[in-house]
């Protein structure tokens, strides 16, 4: 398996062996210890990147080449990363002044990945996480949503304060199955038979429109992403979008049928049933590959990334990634 990248890559965060933007995918450099066992996840944060290996394997890029073994799932705030162990732990490293590494009040840097104390709470497990710029949340089995760091816009619930250590967002009237978080806010989505939706955060004036505009059902979801300000839903192969669009961040009209979707900072990645990869949205760093606008954007319509035999696609912070056969 290979993993191709593009977009932004100033301290390196695509493995790609140098530190300059690109616009067409090139290759990046793994541990064999992935290349050989399988790519099952990767996220990025401001100027780092962490690919987990289908044998839970964790290798950091950009700034850090810390690796962690025995991890299930992956995210990553603006300046740090979390890993969901296999056993249900949560551990986290990296910076974050609002609390986003939940280690405790006043705790904003570690060196190296740290268990997250006392949580989950006993008798529950973590099968879940997810992250955007300065805040994270985790999904328990039990269905119960919990979060950390930037809550003052209302994205961890009430009350709308940052949170040092992870707390549960309460009022939730339905077990959540799924999660996933923007700049300033969360989505919660319950399990897909009724598809219920919950947006925490953005408080005040909704400037995009995104809690007006967005259904609190859908029902039939495959898959849900966010970037900082939008959110997407794939229903049965149709992707429909809500939120900031001054970038062409929502789908563009005529797509075909999807399979797979990642959502970045401000961009989307589509994978699509004829194994097609389309990117449009914020393109500036050559996340969205070429060609773009005056303005950066790739607007009202998709570029098509030329890649053969993709089988998985993710996106992070003015970043793109494709795994091949």
């Amino acid at each position: 398996m290979r993993l191709y990248a593009l977009g932004s890559n100033g301290s390196g965060q695509l493995a790609l062996g140098h530190q300059r933007d690109v616009s067409v995918p090139e290759k990046c450099h793994l541990p064999a210890d992935i290349i050989n066992n399988g790519i099952k996840q990767v996220v990025a944060g401001g100027n780092h990147a962490l690919v987990l290996s289908r044998t839970g394997f964790v290798q950091a890029f950009g700034g850090t080449n810390l690796s962690l073994e025995n991890v299930s799932m992956i995210s990553a705030t603006w300046t740090a990363s979390v890993c969901l162990k296999q056993a249900g732990r949560v551990a986290t490293m990296g910076d974050g002044l609002n609390g986003e590494l939940g280690l405790g009040m006043g705790i904003s840097k570690a060196k190296e990945f740290c268990d997250i104390p006392d949580f989950p709470p006993q008798g529950a497990s973590v099968v879940h996480v997810a992250s955007s710029m300065s805040h994270t949340v985790a999904v328990l089995d039990n269905g119960e949503v919990w979060g950390w760091g930037k809550g003052r816009h209302g994205q961890l619930g009430k009350p709308n304060q940052d949170a040092w250590l992870p707390r549960k967002v309460q009022d939730v009237p339905f077990p959540v199955a799924k999660a996933v978080c923007g700049k300033d806010f969360t989505c919660i989505i319950g399990e897909p038979a009724q598809g219920n939706l919950l947006i925490l955060g953005i408080q005040g004036r909704d400037r995009f429109g995104l809690k007006s505009q967005i259904a609190t059902q859908v029902p039939g979801w495959t898959d849900i992403a966010a970037s900082w300000g939008s959110i997407y839903v794939l229903i049965n192969g149709r992707l429909i979008g809500f939120g900031r669009n001054d970038h062409g961040q929502l789908p563009p009209p005529g797509l075909t049928p999807i399979v797979q979707i990642a959502a970045g900072s401000e961009h989307c990645l589509a994978l699509t049933k004829c194994g097609k990869i389309l990117a449009w949205g914020w393109g500036e760093h050559g996340n969205c590959g070429q060609p773009i606008d005056s303005n950066g954007d790739v607007k009202s319509r998709w570029n098509e990334i030329d890649l053969v035999s993709p089988t998985a696609i993710f996106a992070g912070c003015a970043t793109s990634f494709i795994a091949t056969c």
